[in-house]
C-alpha cells in the first residue's frame, strides 16, 4: 500500500478508542478506580497531509472526592481552554460514569459496568469543535 492509498482507508468518520492505565498511586489506593489520564483522538487531512489531533485530559487531584460510594474527580484538557471530564466510580455498583464538557457545554456522556468498555463509549465521543489539542503530521512513505 502507498501512501495516498494509505490515506483514503484513514476515514474521518471513524472514530478512535482508547483504553488508559489505572491510576495507580502507591499508599493511595482511593485513586485505583480512575484513569492514568484519558485521550481523544482523529485524523484529519489538511493540504493533501494526514494529520493526527490528539486531546489528552489529565486528573486534576484537588478535584477528587467521595461522596457515599461515589468517588469522583474531573480531568482538564492538557492543551487548555474551558474543556474537561467528569468521571466518577460507584463502588457497590461497579460502574464508571463519564462527561465531557467543552467551551461549557456538555458534549457527551458514557457509563460502563467495566472498565474497557466504560474507555471504549467514553473516548468514543472523539474531539469536538473549539477543543484544543495537539496536531501532529504523519510521515507516510
Amino acid at each position: 500500500m502507498n501512501s495516498k492509498e494509505y490515506k483514503n482507508t484513514v476515514n474521518k468518520d471513524v472514530r478512535y478508542t482508547f483504553i488508559p492505565k489505572c491510576l495507580r498511586l502507591e499508599g493511595l489506593s482511593e485513586y485505583n478506580n480512575m484513569p492514568f489520564n484519558v485521550m481523544f483522538q482523529e485524523f484529519i487531512t489538511e493540504n493533501d497531509n494526514l494529520l493526527s489531533a490528539t486531546a489528552i485530559y489529565e486528573p486534576s487531584f484537588s478535584t477528587f472526592k467521595t461522596e457515599g460510594n461515589i468517588c469522583s474527580m474531573m480531568y482538564r484538557n492538557a492543551y487548555g481552554n474551558d474543556s474537561w471530564l467528569k468521571i466518577s466510580y460507584d463502588n457497590n455498583e461497579n460502574i464508571w460514569h463519564g462527561s465531557k464538557i467543552v467551551d461549557g457545554k456538555c458534549i457527551g456522556k458514557a457509563f460502563g459496568a467495566n472498565w474497557k468498555m466504560f474507555f471504549i463509549h467514553f473516548t468514543t465521543l472523539g474531539l469536538s469543535n473549539g477543543e484544543k489539542c495537539k496536531l501532529e503530521k504523519l510521515l507516510i512513505n
